[in-house]
Protein backbone atom coordinates (compact mmCIF):
# COMPACT_ATOMS: atom_id res chain seq x y z
CA UNK A 1 0.00 0.00 0.00
CA UNK A 2 2.79 2.41 0.94
CA UNK A 3 4.54 1.90 -2.40
CA UNK A 4 1.28 2.49 -4.35
CA UNK A 5 0.81 5.77 -2.51
CA UNK A 6 4.40 6.82 -3.22
CA UNK A 7 4.14 5.99 -6.93
CA UNK A 8 0.58 7.27 -7.37
CA UNK A 9 1.33 10.59 -5.73
CA UNK A 10 4.86 10.99 -7.13
CA UNK A 11 6.46 10.85 -3.69
CA UNK A 12 9.85 9.66 -2.52
CA UNK A 13 10.07 7.17 0.36
CA UNK A 14 7.49 8.16 2.99
CA UNK A 15 8.82 8.97 6.45
CA UNK A 16 7.30 10.26 9.70
CA UNK A 17 6.68 14.01 9.93
CA UNK A 18 9.31 14.33 12.66
CA UNK A 19 11.97 13.13 10.19
CA UNK A 20 10.92 15.78 7.66
CA UNK A 21 10.88 18.50 10.33
CA UNK A 22 14.38 17.55 11.50
CA UNK A 23 15.71 17.46 7.92
CA UNK A 24 14.34 20.95 7.24
CA UNK A 25 15.97 22.25 10.43
CA UNK A 26 19.26 20.56 9.53
CA UNK A 27 19.12 22.23 6.10
CA UNK A 28 18.91 25.64 7.74
CA UNK A 29 15.18 26.31 7.54
CA UNK A 30 13.29 27.72 10.50
CA UNK A 31 10.30 25.43 11.03
CA UNK A 32 7.50 27.56 12.46
CA UNK A 33 4.87 24.84 12.59
CA UNK A 34 4.76 21.11 11.97
CA UNK A 35 1.88 18.71 12.43
CA UNK A 36 0.67 15.25 11.54
CA UNK A 37 -2.43 15.63 9.34
CA UNK A 38 -3.71 12.26 10.50
CA UNK A 39 -4.41 13.87 13.86
CA UNK A 40 -6.35 16.85 12.45
CA UNK A 41 -9.83 16.55 13.88
CA UNK A 42 -9.85 12.77 13.60
CA UNK A 43 -9.77 12.27 17.34
CA UNK A 44 -12.10 15.21 18.09
CA UNK A 45 -15.10 13.86 16.17
CA UNK A 46 -14.26 15.74 12.96
CA UNK A 47 -13.85 14.30 9.49
CA UNK A 48 -10.70 12.26 9.10
CA UNK A 49 -8.12 13.28 6.47
CA UNK A 50 -8.73 10.11 4.44
CA UNK A 51 -12.51 10.51 4.03
CA UNK A 52 -12.20 11.98 0.48
CA UNK A 53 -10.50 8.71 -0.53
CA UNK A 54 -13.25 6.42 0.77
CA UNK A 55 -15.79 5.06 -1.76
CA UNK A 56 -19.29 6.51 -2.03
CA UNK A 57 -22.31 5.62 -4.15
CA UNK A 58 -23.57 9.22 -4.04
CA UNK A 59 -22.61 10.95 -7.33
CA UNK A 60 -22.57 14.31 -5.53
CA UNK A 61 -19.75 13.11 -3.26
CA UNK A 62 -16.92 13.75 -5.72
CA UNK A 63 -14.11 12.55 -5.68
CA UNK A 64 -15.40 9.74 -3.44
CA UNK A 65 -17.86 8.59 -6.13
CA UNK A 66 -15.04 7.54 -8.47
CA UNK A 67 -13.73 5.09 -5.86
CA UNK A 68 -16.82 2.86 -5.71
CA UNK A 69 -16.27 -0.49 -7.46
CA UNK A 70 -18.28 0.39 -10.58
CA UNK A 71 -16.78 3.82 -11.19
CA UNK A 72 -13.30 2.60 -10.30
CA UNK A 73 -13.48 0.38 -13.40
CA UNK A 74 -15.60 2.76 -15.52
CA UNK A 75 -13.54 5.96 -15.12
CA UNK A 76 -10.62 4.79 -17.30
CA UNK A 77 -13.11 3.79 -20.02
CA UNK A 78 -14.95 7.10 -19.82
CA UNK A 79 -11.71 9.06 -19.90
CA UNK A 80 -10.38 6.96 -22.79
CA UNK A 81 -13.49 7.93 -24.78
CA UNK A 82 -12.93 11.58 -23.86
CA UNK A 83 -9.33 11.26 -25.08
CA UNK A 84 -10.53 9.82 -28.40
CA UNK A 85 -12.95 12.71 -29.02
CA UNK A 86 -10.31 15.21 -27.80
CA UNK A 87 -12.28 16.46 -24.79
CA UNK A 88 -9.29 15.77 -22.56
CA UNK A 89 -5.58 15.63 -23.44
CA UNK A 90 -3.83 12.38 -24.31
CA UNK A 91 -2.42 10.77 -21.17
CA UNK A 92 -5.39 11.63 -18.97
CA UNK A 93 -6.25 7.94 -18.48
CA UNK A 94 -2.69 7.06 -17.46
CA UNK A 95 -2.63 9.98 -15.02
CA UNK A 96 -5.99 9.06 -13.50
CA UNK A 97 -5.01 5.40 -13.05
CA UNK A 98 -1.73 6.45 -11.41
CA UNK A 99 -3.49 8.86 -9.04
CA UNK A 100 -6.17 6.28 -8.22
CA UNK A 101 -3.44 3.83 -7.25
CA UNK A 102 -2.16 6.41 -4.79
CA UNK A 103 -5.62 7.11 -3.45
CA UNK A 104 -6.77 3.62 -2.62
Amino acid sequence: IKRDIEIGDGLPDLVHTSVCTKALGDAGFEVLEARDAMLDGHLDGGEAWYVPLTPSWNPLKWPRFQFNPVMFRAMPLILRFFELVKLVPEGTVKTQVMLQAGGV
